[in-house]
């Protein structure tokens, strides 16, 4: 049964990022359908192309491949759509435009939280 996920994350820190992008991605592999809605930190490391910053010295030996390549990956394949509120774009000061470019959508968090009551949601 394919059931939409709708994927919080705000946390800063790249083990949040690695949490939310690999369950992001394990479950649109299984078919569901998977909505990443950024928020502060995270947001902001995608805009400024940082999500892979903090990765512990481990990461190569654990075979674990870039978060940005994962992302970049999933989005193209997957179907994995990457959405932020407004709101989040401004309080984290950056430009409204330049985050229109890298997402999917401006997506108000009502509409996030109705995806969410559809399915399923967590949040990192």
């Amino acid at each position: 049964m394919n059931r939409s996920l709708v994927v919080f994350l705000s946390g800063a820190g790249w083990p949040a990022r690695y949490q939310a992008i690999t369950l992001a991605a394990t479950a649109a592999a299984l078919g569901d359908e998977v909505t990443l809605a950024l928020a502060f930190d995270p947001l902001v490391a995608l805009l400024e192309g940082r999500l892979d910053e903090g990765a512990p010295a481990t990461v190569d030996e654990a075979r674990v491949p870039p978060l940005s390549a994962t992302l970049a990956e999933v989005r193209r394949e997957l179907g994995v759509r990457v959405v932020a509120c407004e709101t989040a774009v401004r309080l984290a000061g950056l430009p409204v435009e330049r985050a229109r470019a890298a997402l999917d959508a401006l997506e108000p968090i009502t509409s996030q939280w109705r995806r969410a009551q559809s399915g399923r949601a967590v949040a990192y």
